[in-house]
């Protein structure tokens, strides 16, 4: 049982050593516009790292918060949204506004932000005119965020 547990021990610490990730290999590379880096580091650190970098790569955003504004189900649910949509534009053109459905609410948010204190700052100047607003946890994608 410890022959097979220090074989595969030793396939996967070859295979670690064999597939270099990415950044450290072009880090390594002796360019005449960068200067030279030695990086010292366990191979693990480096496959953690690479592993790191492709799942945010297929990320869509980042952990972030927004306002909820509007929430609700029905016949008029979805020209409600759009129209809550719409007057938060006019009334906030510096923050984009989202409506989501998932069925079979329709959901308008707005703003990305990456704390609660960045998004409490426009939560109180929404619930001047939408009382009903909290703030939630969301995905915020990183082009808007300030």
């Amino acid at each position: 049982m410890k022959l097979i547990l220090l074989v595969i021990l030793f396939l996967f610490s070859t295979h670690c050593i064999i597939s270099q990730p990415a950044i450290f290999s072009q880090l390594r590379q002796n360019d005449v516009n960068w200067g030279n880096v030695n990086i010292i580091s366990q191979t693990n650190t480096e496959v953690l790292i690479e592993k790191h970098i492709q799942v945010n790569q297929k990320a869509k955003g980042v952990p972030g918060y927004r306002i909820q504004v509007y929430f609700g189900s029905g016949n008029d649910a979805k020209n409600q949204a759009n129209k809550i949509r719409t007057d938060l534009r006019n009334a906030y053109p510096s923050f984009e506004s989202y409506i989501s459905y998932k069925e079979p609410f329709f959901k308008v948010k707005i703003g990305d932000f990456r704390t609660k204190l960045e998004a409490y700052k426009l939560f109180k100047l929404i619930q001047q005119s939408y009382p009903s607003a909290f703030i939630v946890e969301d995905i915020v994608s990183y082009e808007n965020l300030p």
